[in-house]
């Protein structure tokens, strides 16, 4: 670990106090701009940092996570050039509480309502690949707010985690996951499970020629067939066969089995899983 002594300038090694280097502003004008943070420790593993630009200043934190890495957030601005107001721009002292915070509500995040450790760590939040991105990132350029980043690529790798585990049931019962889309959608508008062609490609948001092919594939299967619209003499419908909605319940059952181990494993109560929802239907109203 990197003390305080080695890191401060000769100017300031004087200070009275240990970390005085970092607690005033007029002490940080010594510091030279760098591209990563000065780091001070504050507990075991913890450090709070300190990052100064060539146009702006923030604090920051990281903890010893394992193997060599750690995880690193933005506390806020500094109080070089601004006022502190315990929010956005902080003086030393608050952005050692806040960092004391942060590390206290990561590790509440690890220990299941219970307080017995011996099961926390199933359902600890692991460091991966994503987190190494974000952090790197943080290193870099540490003047930006990047945080968002890091949450859209991981919900890119779970909408990705959920496409393999649907194409491993579509291959299970004998469809490409295309296709498997396709009897799902017949499925749940319930009986007689009829849709026209337009409304298929444009609810699965495909083009209409590779629906076309797809219907064709489950027409050869005997899955789907194409009849004529009632209402419409001139329109068609996609029909599912019987053999067509005995494989798309088999394939929801799936889904739903594998879905309920998932939730197993994520250790998430149904009023989080409905608190995460809400997020994620906030931010796609935000996106529109």
């Amino acid at each position: 670990m990197v003390s305080s002594k080695r890191l401060a300038p000769k100017a300031i090694t004087t200070a009275p106090v240990e970390d005085a280097w970092l607690a005033t502003s007029a002490a940080r004008d010594a510091l030279p701009p760098r591209r990563k943070p000065y780091w001070h420790p504050l507990d075991k593993g913890l450090h709070v940092g300190y990052y100064k630009g060539a146009r702006s200043s923030t604090w920051h934190a990281r903890f010893f996570v394992g193997a060599g890495r750690y995880e690193e957030t933005r506390l806020g601005a500094t109080d070089d050039t601004h006022h502190a107001d315990g929010h956005t721009v902080l003086d030393y002292a608050q952005a050692v509480v806040r960092a004391l915070d942060w590390r206290k509500q990561h590790d509440a995040a690890r220990v299941p309502a219970n307080g017995s450790m011996r099961t926390a760590g199933k359902h600890r939040v692991r460091t991966d690949k994503l987190d190494e991105i974000s952090v790197a990132w943080q290193r870099e350029r540490p003047d930006l707010d990047l945080r968002l980043v890091g949450f859209f690529m991981r919900l890119k790798q779970a909408s990705f985690m959920h496409e393999q585990r649907v194409t491993a049931i579509a291959d299970a019962v004998g469809v490409n996951v295309g296709e498997l889309h396709v009897l799902l959608a017949l499925r749940r508008v319930g009986a007689p499970y009829a849709m026209r062609p337009t409304d298929l490609f444009r609810a699965l948001l495909v083009t209409s020629g590779a629906m076309s092919k797809r219907i064709d594939g489950l027409e050869n299967m005997r899955l789907v067939a194409r009849e004529a619209d009632a209402k419409n003499q001139r329109g068609l419908n996609i029909v599912l066969t019987r053999e067509g909605v005995k494989v798309a319940d088999a394939a929801i059952l799936r889904i739903a089995e594998g879905l309920a181990v998932l939730r197993k494993a994520m250790g998430m109560s149904q009023a989080e899983i409905r608190e995460m929802d809400g997020y994620l239907r906030r931010l796609s109203f935000e996106a529109d």
